[in-house]
């Protein structure tokens, strides 16, 4: 089965994704019957040359779609295409359309291994082109790196936008994603353009708040951030949680750093932290995405998907 797989690193769709639309494909088509046993996650993974994590996570979401069941012993087991979409007339269309497709591609002289990448690839494109995302914040390093996180999550490009730095009214969007921090500042800069603008958990990482929390009495946290907001609204989370000693660094002069235990800099800028090596110490402010907030996102890219998919004209 691992020969009908295949991945590219150079596309902007996570690997997980490319295989999950994959095996979905296969799944759907009835290549892949129900009672069909996978490889195991360590042997497709092998096999691709991959993380075992990359392909666990892809048979993960597959049993999330409910095309695929773990048996422990016996292995994640086919279940069959999803029963209303598998007998669907949309569904019976589309394999229709895309029998033809495939004959037409064979007798051009593809392989069938080649017709099915380049069928994964446009239906992919499709996908992205059907909705357009973004996620804005404060900084271009923090957009950039949770937009990242978020298109990792839910298999579609998402757009960093920087507060300050962009007109709303040029920047088209389906769904617009940002912190609870900045929610209400962004949703007024989309007020009557009827995008949905969606809020979502950033959390420090539980690493970072044991770091935080085994400060000596006596002693203080700094936080040195791009922006004095961002390290604010990060001294301020940290005193709602109960830590009384943190401070918001003006610079790093020594006089900054007096009496300091620890320096807190944001993760997606690690090279702040050659400023204060030796000096004091530096931790990276680990975010996570809350799993709860990624669960939510999935579902409104999922409903705003099938209604764009059923409105005349789309």
């Amino acid at each position: 089965m691992d020969n009908h797989i295949q991945v590219s690193r150079d596309s902007d769709v996570p690997i997980f994704r490319q295989i999950v639309t994959q095996l979905s494909f296969l799944i759907e088509s009835g290549d892949l019957r129900g009672g069909h046993v996978l490889p195991s996650a360590r042997l497709l993974a092998d096999n691709l040359n991959l993380n075992r994590n990359t392909v666990a996570r892809a048979y993960s979401e597959l049993g999330e779609l409910g095309l695929v069941e773990s048996r422990g012993r016996g292995g994640t087991v086919v279940v069959g295409p999803r029963g209303a979409r598998a007998g669907s007339p949309a569904h019976d269309r589309a394999q229709a359309i895309l029998d033809e497709a495939a004959r037409a591609c064979v007798a051009l002289g593809l392989s069938a291994s080649e017709v099915q990448s380049l069928m994964t690839a446009l239906a992919m494109r499709a996908e992205r082109d059907l909705l357009t995302i973004s996620f804005v914040e404060c900084n271009a390093d923090r957009a950039k790196y949770f937009a990242d996180e978020l298109a990792g999550h839910i298999g579609l490009a998402v757009k960093p936008l920087v507060l300050g730095e962009f007109e709303p009214a040029e920047e088209e969007a389906d769904l617009v994603l940002t912190t609870f921090f900045h929610l209400a500042e962004v949703r007024g800069l989309w007020r009557g353009q009827g995008t949905d603008v969606v809020g979502i958990v950033v959390a420090p990482h539980v690493r970072t708040l044991v770091e935080i929390a085994s400060v000596p009495a006596g002693r203080a946290v700094g936080i040195w951030y791009s922006t004095e907001d961002q390290a604010v609204s990060i001294r301020d989370s940290l005193t709602q949680s109960g830590l009384d000693n943190v401070r918001v660094l003006q610079g790093t002069g020594e006089e900054d750093i007096d009496g300091l235990d620890l320096v807190v800099i944001p993760s997606e800028v690690p090279e702040l932290k050659s400023r204060l090596d030796g000096r004091v110490r530096v931790i990276e402010f680990g975010n996570v995405l809350d799993a709860a907030s990624i669960r939510m996102v999935n579902e409104v890219v999922g409903d705003l998907r099938a209604a764009k998919v059923q409105r005349p004209g789309a």
